[in-house]
């Protein structure tokens, strides 16, 4: 059944996106404060361009580093608005756009914050998937024009519901045990091969996702 469209107007409108961001940060304050935390080190100094898949981007509160504030892609989406309301709570900063509807708009706010020191967040299965496969070449463009390298990386969780979403959502437990892995930093110039390296990044994606999962026993996600 489609959604009446009055209540597509009142999901879109800021007072209930905030209605719902509050509360969620809210929580993923609590856990936070609540959980385990085993990140390894990150390989790379600042800024660079995170890379994690679509199904554990509720835990981009935990991958901010120490320098300037992580700038997101998020869909304009009024679930990614709600995202991008509840990251800037933990002062993370988004550019709205995706593969399919704003991407240029994005991606030159992104390149231009790059610039000034800023370290990128993309999740490259993102915003429909299929799930753990990589949609798009915007990650390799963003990379190829800021210079900046690819840095996958992996959150397992140990409590928390798995949705079954396209993306097998996982929302965040309480007094969870959880562990952040990353991967092998990836350079994309201009002599890259853009499917071989595509394929180096989704495999990387996908074995630090499951090295964090298993850490924490819990069954690994596989790929659609």
């Amino acid at each position: 059944m489609a959604t009446p469209a009055f209540v597509k107007r009142i999901l879109r409108t800021d007072a209930f996106q905030w209605a719902a961001t509050i509360p969620a940060a809210t929580y993923m304050q609590f856990v936070l404060w609540t959980g385990r935390l085993d990140r390894a080190e990150v390989p790379v100094p600042e800024p660079y361009i995170l890379a994690m898949w679509h199904g554990r981007l509720i835990m981009l509160p935990m991958l901010r580093g120490r320098g300037k504030p992580l700038i997101a892609l998020i869909s304009g989406h009024r679930d990614g608005q709600i995202i991008s309301k509840a990251g800037a709570m933990f002062g993370i900063r988004t550019a709205v756009g995706s593969s399919s509807k704003g991407g240029m708009r994005a991606a030159r706010e992104m390149m231009r914050l790059a610039r000034d020191g800023h370290s990128l967040f993309v999740t490259p299965d993102g915003p429909r998937g299929p799930r753990m496969r990589i949609n798009s070449d915007g990650i390799l463009d963003l990379a190829r024009l800021t210079g900046l390298p690819v840095l996958p990386v992996g959150v397992g969780m140990q409590r928390g519901k798995l949705l079954r979403s396209w993306d097998r959502l996982l929302l965040p437990g309480l007094f969870s045990k959880i562990a952040i892995r990353y991967g092998e930093p990836l350079i994309v110039d201009g002599q890259a091969d853009r499917a071989e390296i595509g394929a180096r990044l989704a495999a990387s994606l996908t074995a630090v996702q499951q090295e964090a999962d298993r850490l924490v026993g819990r069954e690994p996600v596989e790929p659609a």
